[in-house]
């Protein structure tokens, strides 16, 4: 019970620091969680950074700022590097580590989110997002537990990808909109407005409650999830602050 203890812990820590909620949370100790987590996080950065043939300075420079973020210490940091170069292998399977972090952390979880956005981040650092990249990256989704749909929004937080993929992300924009059940033409002030009032209608915390059935409950999460990847899209194509 403390182990399960201690690992939620962890990972709400860990989630508050990467999405920049509270990035000098206090991390406690995560046992297997922080091993898996900083196993897949530096192995699949050194696929991604890896698979045109080069890797640049950006791309040693991002995964230096997610290290930092992420409260590595020194020990922490060689191991890191350790795992972003066993990625830049070209016999490494990144998807048994990614496979391994969905079972501790939960698929669709907020660390899962994260963890799938610094992903996609990683890979545009060269500045464009080629079909490899995207191709790997929508498997990694996959495992994590996010469907097309949230990964595409995901994606087009990104503005190279906006910029290469206009056609494709006036229709995100567009299943955005109508996941918040908003007009494309909605004020700043409605987009939060909307998202919360989504989020208090189906998010599962507020439904465990009412003693609903686990299929139900999941329902649900996969549509506050979709509601979430939805709002941070808007806030994306608007320039907005989520």
């Amino acid at each position: 019970m403390l182990t399960l203890l201690m690992n939620s812990r962890y990972k709400r820590a860990m989630a508050n620091r990467l999405n920049g909620t509270n990035p000098h949370a206090v991390v406690p100790s995560g046992g297997n969680t922080q091993k898996k987590l900083l196993a897949a996080m530096f192995i699949v950065m050194g696929k991604i950074a890896k698979m045109d043939g080069r890797v640049t300075k950006d791309e040693v420079k991002y995964a230096s700022i997610i290290m930092q973020q992420m409260g590595l210490r020194s020990l922490e940091r060689q191991q890191a590097i350790n795992y972003f170069d066993q990625g830049k292998r070209s016999d490494t399977d990144i998807m048994s580590s990614v496979m391994n972090l969905a079972r501790v952390i939960g698929k669709k979880s907020e660390l899962a989110r994260v963890f799938l956005l610094i992903q996609i981040k990683n890979a545009f650092v060269k500045g464009e997002f080629r079909l490899k990249e995207r191709m790997l990256l929508r498997d990694v989704a996959e495992l994590l537990g996010f469907d097309k749909f949230t990964f595409q929004c995901l994606c087009n937080e990104m503005p190279g990808f906006m910029h290469s993929k206009r056609k494709s992300t006036r229709n995100f924009s567009h299943n955005a909109y109508k996941v918040l059940q908003l007009e494309p033409d909605a004020e700043d002030g409605e987009i939060r407005r909307a998202y919360l009032r989504m989020m208090t209608r189906h998010h599962p915390d507020k439904l465990v409650r009412d003693n609903l059935s686990e299929e139900t409950l999941k329902e649900a999460q996969e549509k506050s999830m979709a509601i979430r990847a939805a709002y941070e899209a808007v806030c994306g194509f608007r320039k907005i602050r989520a």
